[in-house]
């Protein structure tokens, strides 16, 4: 099944609507240039909605006193001050701008001489808080992490459901189900092509699954939760289940409308009698059904090549965190372990994430797009409506993201496996979440959903060190987003409002897709304008 306009329109506007559309057909992934950018995806899902001002202010100093509380809480940090406030570079922070492009920043609320220290007061927070370390991997002068980071700032997600805002952050769309491609299959079809020994395109390790809407089946997506999963979805490696059955034979490959595909592939018996089969239902019924035997005939193929790589084997080789371990600030002590609190809720920082199976599928370079969920210590999800909610995220919160950022540290040190590089640099890190959350009027209210939320971006070919966009600092209660530079999917440069289509549209801008040629997103979008390095 071919990449088409009528194909990413179908579920959004009807098939009585789709002629007035014919003359735009999008160009297959096939016919595509050879990608000169990153080359992979990991999508990083926040559970529950953010309160992303907790960690990145993108406010003026009149606007930090209007939406952020004064420092408070001890060893439980909450707010802060407008002293706090520092540019992830070291700099001071211009609060006067009330420009939309600024250097990345936010507060303060690590101790820069000592990173592990959790027992002395912050003078920054006027001494009514103690030091907590979490974030710190995002500022560590060794590895510079913010100077690969751009926040997109006060999108409009369309919606304030759970469901339906995860669907915006990755498809662009707000709606219960995908009306587009996600952004994560769009960018496997169109790397297909070019890598097609990375047997897994489209891999999720936990969350909504990201839908292939109208496109291959080749990039619908796999369910790989765990090694276990690995095993008996992908592998042969089980007796009980393969025992007799593991013989394979090259054979000369055959598409599913039974022409010879000029490549040679190792198959079981179970596997040539299975697409026998399919091919010769072809014809039998309706064009609607024979689309569907094609992409279950898609699928068995692709199984079957990735069951040949013996994937397990290699994955059993590759080491997720190695490199960062090296450095003993992060291979324990506090920013390896967290509590909250006076060790109320204590927990490991990396396990709050699937984080080591990802970097290890990354490493071993089997998948093109992957997304994983994050949470925060003891599974906590950051959608809380409960009292002291808006306590409570401002940890859990900066835990999680410690925890990315460990992760994304341990990329920068490692290789990429085109031998140019780093993991890092040929991997777009797109980090998000349902929806923001309104803003808290003390540290005892809980936080609700609210529609303005931000992206981060990270990494292949990224420019970093900035954030975009900002938030009404006019308005009362739980500003929306203020107008920011958009390039439309015209070329035209216009300044109004984000929306999770502008943010959708920017994440897959940035592999070098072209607007109406290579992707198309349901109801208007543009890229943030100085989010993707130029050329």
């Amino acid at each position: 099944m071919k990449t088409s306009r009528r194909n990413l329109l179908l579920a959004s506007l009807g098939a009585a609507q789709l002629a007035l559309l014919g003359r735009f057909g999008l160009r297959s992934a096939s016919a595509a240039p050879k990608p000169t950018g990153p080359t992979k995806l990991l999508c990083i899902w926040l559970d529950g909605g953010c309160n992303w001002e907790h960690i990145f202010t993108p406010f003026t100093a009149s606007g930090i006193d209007k939406f952020i509380r004064p420092p408070e809480g001890g060893n439980h940090p909450f707010g802060y001050s407008k002293e706090q406030v520092r540019n992830f570079d070291g700099t001071k922070a211009d609060l006067s701008d009330p420009g939309t492009a600024r250097k990345l920043r936010g507060p303060v609320y690590w101790n820069d001489a000592d990173p592990t220290d959790t027992s002395n007061p912050n003078p920054l927070s006027g001494g009514s808080q103690i030091y907590r370390p979490w974030g710190y991997s995002w500022v560590d002068p060794k590895y510079k992490l913010h100077e690969r980071t751009c926040v997109l700032v006060g999108a409009d997600q369309g919606t304030a459901a759970h469901s339906s805002g995860i669907v915006a952050s990755m498809c662009g769309v707000a709606g219960s189900t995908f009306r587009a491609p996600s952004v994560q299959a769009v960018i496997a079809n169109y790397m297909a092509p070019f890598f097609p020994d990375r047997p897994v395109p489209n891999a999720s390790l936990g969350g909504m699954s990201p839908a292939a809407v109208g496109l291959p089946a080749l990039v619908t997506p796999y369910s790989l939760t765990s090694m276990a999963m690995v095993e008996s979805t992908i592998s042969d490696r089980r007796g009980s289940a393969w025992e007799g059955l593991r013989a394979r034979t090259m054979v000369d490959g055959v598409g599913f409308d039974g022409k010879l595909t000029g490549e040679t592939l190792p198959l079981t018996v179970n596997d040539e009698m299975i697409l026998q089969a399919i091919r010769s239902r072809k014809g039998r019924s309706t064009s609607g059904t024979d689309a569907q035997y094609q992409q279950l005939y898609e699928t068995t193929l692709g199984v079957s090549k990735t069951i040949a790589r013996d994937v397990l084997s290699l994955l059993d080789k590759t080491k997720g965190f190695e490199h960062l371990d090296a450095d003993p600030l992060y291979a324990g002590g506090a920013l390896a372990t967290a509590c909250i609190g006076y060790a109320d809720t204590c927990g490991p920082v990396r396990p709050t994430g699937s984080y080591d199976f990802a970097l290890r599928l990354l490493k071993s370079n089997l998948v093109t797009s992957l997304t994983l969920r994050a949470t925060s210590i003891a599974n906590t999800s950051f959608d809380v409506h409960f009292s002291g909610g808006a306590v409570a995220q401002t940890s859990h919160l900066r835990i999680a993201l410690e925890a990315i950022g460990q992760m994304l540290n341990e990329m920068q040190l490692t290789p990429a496996s085109s031998g140019s590089g780093t993991l890092l640099d040929e991997t777009l890190v797109y980090i998000y979440s349902d929806f923001g959350r309104t803003f808290a009027r003390s540290g005892q209210d809980g936080t609700d959903h609210h529609p303005a939320t931000c992206g981060i971006l990270v990494g292949g070919n990224i420019r970093g060190n900035q954030m975009l966009g900002g938030y009404d600092e006019t308005a009362e209660g739980s500003p929306l987003g203020a107008p920011v530079p958009i390039i439309e999917e015209s070329g035209d440069k216009v300044t109004r409002p984000p929306t999770s289509q502008d943010v959708a549209a920017t994440v897959i801008r940035a592999f070098g897709l072209q607007p109406g040629k290579d992707f198309f997103i349901p109801g208007g979008y543009g890229e943030f304008e100085g989010a993707i390095q130029p050329g």
